[in-house]
């Protein structure tokens, strides 16, 4: 066995931080390393054996479920990539790995690759073993009142001991009495592949089923594996750009615009600031994306037109600005239960996701407590706890920081930054602090009555700025209002930028050259510097000042 920390890669897979190298022989070590992660994301890679054709084989997959008892050991995968370069048949979807030489999993185990990638285990699927099905029939009675939940398994049909897959609807899950202990029972609705044919139901079974089938033997399957995906209701559709926006505009009564064709793209996982001066349309295009307001153009969240309203809105959530829609007499857990059960969410799995957040939030002490006794950043960090609840693959904020002092300013955006890496949701960020898109991947910048005037990475639009967004820097020893007339009067300065006694002086011409000819020019003016800096950095201040004052032309990144 072998752990290391291991890089980003290149291969659109995520980066991870743990890997952790396991031989067959060494099997409970992986399970031991997984249990320890157990509310981690796991992913792994596998090399064995398979023990019905002895074929070798590889894959990529996540960990779904690790069992270790006294006569049982295994890892059950759910199967992301078949690495094999010559494949004689197809992979199940999910398959069990056992140890080296083992004969009762799927897989018997050469080598296995851990790979924790830092986020949490958000997922809902669930497996079982076959002889595990009264706790699916357990799980499943929780769920269904809910959920339109999808089943697959993997058995041997009762009537003749075939082998048998199927894939369907769960109709009913129950117990039934037996000999020594209840069983668990579920029925599958298999939908028709032809147009001709009539749905069937599969009856489902234990394998230690004693008092045999009570339906149709041909229909009835003793299982091996159950796969359960009890959020099948809002099944994704396909999507290249978690947020799509292509020629959104926006026009109120009269025919004034709004915003019009603004165009840019998130991937999943990014973090958008959007920043810009009142009235240039920020909030506006954040209402026209979530299908708040009527808009023309293309604006889609996770491959769903935000028009389809009933269906976009699984998979954002928004808080907006005033934090006056929480039930300020109710706990924050409260809160998250109410707002939850919009989204037809069970009580019991909203609880749970609830502590989760609030204690990802730092507030989970305060989760018996009044919202309204609350301080303003914890009645904040609620908020977004709420708007969370569903697990939405965007979260929008609109001036999340507005009113918090630095520090809970920094702080929240730190737990802004735990929830974008652990959970893997992509943030949108309206903000009036231009410092804060530097936490961000992308940067968008309005303008009032030009709408989108710049969008790209913070280090793009900076190095769009003269000299790929180096400057001479001048510190004076105090403030005089004459320096930034006198250095913008200096050949080959394009602009100058002032906060203080701090100047920034932008140019395409060598930095050296230029910050002789300003220390000049200033001590000519008995002006007096105290530093000089020949490569100072621009920052997002800088070029939203910049950009903003018609010094630059913006960019869109494509």
């Amino acid at each position: 066995m072998a752990i290391r920390a291991a890089p980003e890669t290149d291969e659109g897979r995520p980066s991870f931080i743990e890997e952790a190298y396991f031989s067959g022989a060494h099997l409970a070590e992986a399970i031991d390393w997984a249990l320890e992660r157990q509310d981690r994301e796991l992913h792994c890679d596998v090399q064995g054996v398979l023990t019905k054709t002895k074929e070798n084989v590889r894959f990529r997959g996540r960990v779904l479920r690790v069992k270790k008892g006294m006569l049982t050991r295994r890892i059950a995968v759910l199967v992301e990539e078949d690495l094999r370069k010559r494949r004689k048949s197809e992979l199940d979807l999910v398959l069990t790995v056992g140890g080296e030489g083992a004969t009762q999993e799927d897989v018997a185990l050469t080598q296995i690759t851990m790979q924790n990638y830092l986020k949490r285990d958000l997922y809902d699927d669930l497996y079982y073993d076959g002889r595990d099905l009264q706790q699916a029939v357990k799980d499943t009675e929780k769920m269904k009142q809910s959920f339109a939940i999808r089943c697959m398994v993997w058995g041997k049909r009762y009537s003749d001991r075939l082998p048998i897959m199927i894939s369907g609807t769960l109709v009913s899950s129950h117990t039934m009495p037996a000999p020594i202990l209840p069983e668990g029972v579920l029925e599958v609705r298999v939908e028709p592949e032809g147009p001709s044919s009539d749905p069937m139901i599969f009856t489902v079974v234990q394998p230690q089923l004693l008092v045999g089938p009570r339906t149709n033997p041909n229909l009835t399957i003793i299982a091996d594996k159950v796969y359960i995906q009890p959020s099948a209701w809002k099944l994704e559709t396909a999507y290249r750009n978690v947020v799509e926006v292509r020629n959104l505009t926006v026009t109120v009564r009269g025919g004034k615009k709004i915003i019009e064709n603004v165009s840019f793209a998130l991937k999943e996982g990014e973090m958008l600031a959007i920043i810009g001066e009142s009235g240039a349309g920020k909030s506006t295009t954040v209402k026209a994306l979530i299908g708040d307001i009527p808009s023309r153009g293309v604006a889609r969240i996770a491959g769903i037109d935000s028009k389809e309203t009933t269906k976009v809105r699984h998979f954002f959530g928004y808080c907006p600005q005033d934090l006056s829609y929480l039930y300020d007499t109710f706990t924050p857990l409260e809160n998250i239960i109410a707002f939850g059960k919009n989204y037809d969410i069970p009580e019991w799995q909203l609880i749970q996701r609830g502590k989760m957040l609030l204690r990802d939030f730092g507030i989970l002490e305060k989760g018996n407590s009044p919202v309204r006794s609350l301080s303003g950043g914890q009645q904040r960090r609620v908020s977004i706890a709420v708007a969370l609840a569903h697990m939405p693959k965007v979260l929008l904020l609109d001036e999340p920081t507005s009113g918090l002092d630095p520090d809970n300013r920094y702080e929240l955006w730190s737990y802004l930054d735990t929830i974008n890496q652990e959970y893997g949701t992509s943030i949108i960020v309206i903000t009036h602090y231009p410092a804060e898109a530097e936490f961000c991947d992308k940067v968008a910048v309005f303008m009032r009555g030009k709408s989108l005037v710049a969008f790209g990475s913070p280090a793009n639009l900076k190095a769009s700025m003269p000299n790929r967004g180096f400057a001479v820097g001048i510190v004076l020893e105090e403030v005089d209002p004459r320096a930034m007339k006198i250095l913008e009067g200096v050949e080959g300065v394009q602009f100058v930028l002032q906060r203080g006694e701090f100047l920034k002086v932008f140019t395409e011409e060598p930095l050296q050259v230029i910050a002789e000819r300003c220390v000049e020019v200033l001590e000519e003016n008995d002006i007096r510097v105290k530093i000089v800096k020949t490569k100072a950095v621009a920052d997002m201040v800088d070029y939203y000042i910049a950009i903003t004052r018609g010094l630059i032309t913006g960019m869109i990144e494509k």
